[in-house]
């Protein structure tokens, strides 16, 4: 295994810190996606049920959504960088440094239409047949689509009152800290007139480095000063950090019209388990209550799921991570205006099967906010969704409820789910009901969202499953079989999206070949010539992929020998 750079010491310093951590989370092949299902800027992603949100009235200077279909995601992780970051240096990322609902943020997963409709909040659903990998027992995949039909040329969000709470301790010298004040410098240059900043610093003690300022052209130089003067010293105290900023939120809120943000900037991952109004969590759920949504953003330091899960349980939370500046200016260009927009909040959805099958796993919200409804029901809330550039979706997978019976058939048009859901539009306190159904389509048939998505989920269990395997359980022999899996189902796929999956999947696979002793032969392959042998190796493309799912990981010798005769032999 590669030894780790200093610029990517955090990855292996946090994946350390979870080895103990224990694991509590809860396809079929498609035909290649037509080249116009791809186009995703022509899609209007549309529905019976709609959600119509307060209007906006603001305007941000840089935004870049002009033209794009706008979308909705849930709270919470907004990527897998880290992972993604931790894998491209040659390490083995902490399976808990990854989360489902992180890695489907970065896709964007349309439905196709039904109504025409330029409702703000869209919900929408399909359900396909399908396999996953690591889930045998999983015979349909159905999805719950987030969308908006906005249009972004036309668009304008809300002015934003933004509070950045920065961490200036010690431990941010040097590059973080230069990646903090490109972030602000970042911002800066994406508000409006009708925006305005402030910042917060904390080390030792904490104070208000720049009072609330309009980011007017007046202002401007004035701003930028206040950045570059931001230095490193002190130890740290986030809480008193973010009191501090939390208190000029609130006092700044009452004169501004729009919406009000606290933005922290950190190294250091935050004690969740204190949930006293002095704690993180107290102190971002009070914000809350006032209105006062808070992003989070790792600099060098990734939160891991748990974190993730704690701050989508609040009301107006999400999390970023940047491990550069490219990183960081590709996200805040393209997603400032959405990041800070929320759609709705506390969205109730209850899933009940269809007579003849149960419900094996929901993937897109942490796991322990899904609760059992009865013997046959899944409930779970989503605290906030949010505006996005990309279109958002949860999915639901399915299994026949008796094993030892003929499985029961399902005609095309028939519901799998009937889905019970319940909301409030931003800035009411009337809760609005609806029930939305997931049709049984072809897999021909099946909506981009659904087919990207029976791949995005198979790489989540996958990748969990083989991380697990390597570093809790040593065992690389299943590690390497699962990746194997997980390798040829997306070589075999034409999703021209899915390239970032497939370069991160090969890298992997080719380290725990040479670490399980499987030799050179598979760990020389580039990912384009193993892509390329895969895509033209027609036959045992396609049984690899009909085969994904349908054999467990752990199954042994069967598979394992099919992977390594692939391989190793000429």
């Amino acid at each position: 295994m590669k030894t780790i750079t200093p610029r990517r010491f955090a990855a292996a310093f946090v994946s350390s810190l979870l080895l103990s951590t224990p694991l509590i989370l809860l396809g079929d092949p498609t035909t290649p996606v037509p080249p116009d299902k791809d186009k995703e800027e022509d899609i209007i992603v549309l529905s019976p049920f709609e959600v119509t949100a307060v209007g906006a009235t603001g305007y941000s200077a840089g935004s870049t959504l002009a033209g794009v279909r706008l979308g909705a995601t849930v709270g919470g992780a907004k990527d897998a960088r880290f992972f993604r970051d931790a894998a491209e240096d040659g390490g083995f990322p902490h399976p808990n440094t990854i989360t489902a609902e992180g890695l489907f943020s970065e896709h964007d997963l349309p439905l196709q239409c039904r109504t025409e409709s330029k409702e703000l909040f869209i919900l929408n659903g399909e359900a396909m047949p399908a396999a996953l990998l690591t889930k045998p027992e999983v015979k349909y995949l159905g999805q719950i689509g987030l969308s908006s039909g906005l249009d972004a040329a036309t668009w304008h969000r809300e002015p934003l009152n933004l509070v950045a709470v920065v961490d200036k301790s010690g431990s941010m010298d040097g590059e973080p800290l230069a990646l903090v004040r490109k972030c602000l410098g970042q911002i800066h240059s994406q508000l409006g007139p009708d925006d305005q900043l402030s910042i917060v610093l904390y080390g030792d003690t904490s104070h208000v480095h720049l009072a609330p300022t309009p980011a007017t052209k007046a202002n401007r130089a004035g701003i930028a000063a206040a950045i570059a003067a931001i230095e490193s010293s002190g130890s740290t105290n986030m809480e008193e950090g973010l009191q501090v900023g939390f208190a000029l939120a609130r006092q700044s809120q009452t004169s501004f019209r729009g919406r009000t943000r606290v933005m922290q900037f950190t190294d250091e991952r935050p004690n969740v388990g204190d949930t006293t109004a002095g704690g993180f969590m107290g102190i971002m759920e009070a914000g809350s209550r006032d209105g006062i949504g808070q992003t989070t953003v790792g600099v060098g330091v990734d939160f891991g799921a748990e974190l993730a899960s704690k701050v989508s349980s609040v009301r107006g939370g999400n999390l970023f991570f940047f491990p550069d500046e490219a990183a960081m200016v590709k996200t805040f260009t393209e997603d400032l205006d959405t990041m800070v927009t929320e759609l709705a909040h506390d969205l109730d959805v209850t899933i009940r099967p269809a007579a003849g099958l149960r419900l094996v796993g929901v993937y897109g919200i942490p796991g322990e906010m899904l609760k059992w409804e009865g013997d046959r029901d899944v409930r779970f809330q989503v605290t906030t969704v949010f505006l996005s550039k990309s279109r958002g979706a949860i999915y639901a997978a399915f299994a026949p409820e008796a094993e030892d019976l003929p499985e029961r058939r399902y005609v095309e048009g028939r519901p799998l789910a009937a889905v019970g859901l319940s909301y409030r539009e931003v800035g009411s306190t009337v809760a609005k009901t609806a029930k939305l159904e997931l049709p049984l389509v072809s897999k021909r048939g099946a909506s981009v969202g659904l087919t990207r998505g029976r791949l995005l989920v198979s790489e989540y269990l996958a990748l969990k499953s083989a991380m697990t395997a390597h570093l809790t359980e040593n065992n690389q022999e299943k590690a390497y079989v699962q990746l194997g899996e997980l390798h040829e189902l997306l070589a075999a796929d034409s999703d021209r999206t899915m390239a970032d999956e497939r370069k991160l999947v090969a890298g992997l696979y080719t380290a725990m070949a040479k670490l399980s002793g499987h030799g050179e032969r598979v760990a020389n392959f580039s990912a384009g010539e193993r892509d390329a042998e895969c895509a033209g190796d027609g036959a045992g493309a396609t049984s690899a992929a009909d085969g994904a799912g349908k054999t467990s990981a752990s199954d042994g010798a069967g598979k394992r020998s099919k992977v390594v005769m692939r391989y190793m032999h000429d």
